[in-house]
């Protein structure tokens, strides 16, 4: 009996420590990073370039999902300018408006070689200074504040570039914004995120499956996945379909004891606040 006893004592032992480290920490949830409703993943929706399809069909599709999405609007957009009413109906209803610059500067000759030719060389980013990167962003989230009346801002590097005239200019950019978005994959570890550097997983012709599967990598993890859109339906050379946009959709609104998808201001202000919680700040 006694032996019996020790074996099982030792069996526990071992799956105690074999355990996934988030399964672990559950038992002590002082310790522990929690999202909201104790989901498994945070999901964050964003929508970059500030298109009609954005007004059109992103939005429509969200809100009958019961789920609020985060459009970087770039100051040039025409959409903007010819819809502004729409655009601030949209920041009312519980989207967020993000920062996407005035001219969505990109760096036009790519380390690999290749160069975007749709880039002007007066928007490549390798031809700005830190200083006028810097003033850009600011008049941007001016013009933003003027659309939706709100004063703290995130960011989405234009093409996921961080760098003007070669050198990085997140250090400057900081003092502009609550958290930034980049280029990447699902979040590996939140322990060690800076909400500067967020990674965002982009979406370009892919299906619903594929979609929904990155939220499960992220929800396995027990961390976040932002997904970048462009054109959903139509109105963008990076274009998802509305049918695979639909799906992931519902797998989220039917999942949301699993997943948190709110905008990419709540969900990153979430995580600095749990991250001051557990004594994790950078």
């Amino acid at each position: 009996m006694v032996r019996n006893i020790k074996l099982l004592s030792t069996i526990y032992l071992f799956c105690l420590i074999s355990s996934p480290q988030t399964e672990r920490a559950d038992m002590n949830p002082e310790k522990t990073f929690h999202w909201p409703g104790g989901a498994r993943a945070a999901v964050c929706l964003t929508y970059d370039d500030g298109i009609d399809g954005h007004l059109d069909i992103v939005a429509c599709d969200l809100e009958q999902a019961g789920l609020r999405g985060t459009f970087y609007v770039p100051g040039s957009s025409e959409s903007l300018a010819r819809r502004m009413d729409e655009w601030r109906a949209l920041a009312r209803r519980g989207h967020e408006l993000g920062n996407h610059t005035l001219f969505h500067p990109c760096i036009r000759s790519r380390p690999d070689g290749q160069v975007y030719e749709w880039v002007p060389p007066e928007d490549a980013l390798e031809n700005y200074t830190i200083r006028k990167i810097v003033a850009e962003l600011s008049i941007a989230n001016t013009l933003l504040q003027a659309v939706d009346g709100r004063l703290e801002r995130t960011l989405a590097y234009p093409c996921y570039d961080h760098e003007a005239g070669g050198e990085s200019f997140v250090e400057q950019i900081r003092p502009l914004f609550t958290a930034a978005r980049a280029g990447g994959d699902i979040v590996p570890d939140i322990r060690s995120l800076d909400l500067y550097l967020v990674p965002a997983w982009s979406a370009k012709e892919v299906t619903g499956e594929e979609m929904i599967a990155v939220a499960d990598r992220a929800a396995k993890a027990g961390t976040m996945v932002v997904f970048v859109f462009h054109g959903v339906g139509g109105g963008h050379n990076l274009n998802v379909s509305r049918q695979a946009h639909s799906q992931l959709l519902a797998y989220l609104d039917a999942n949301r004891d699993r997943f948190w998808t709110d905008t990419f201001a709540k969900v990153t202000a979430h995580v600095r606040a749990e991250k001051k919680r557990l004594g994790w700040e950078q």
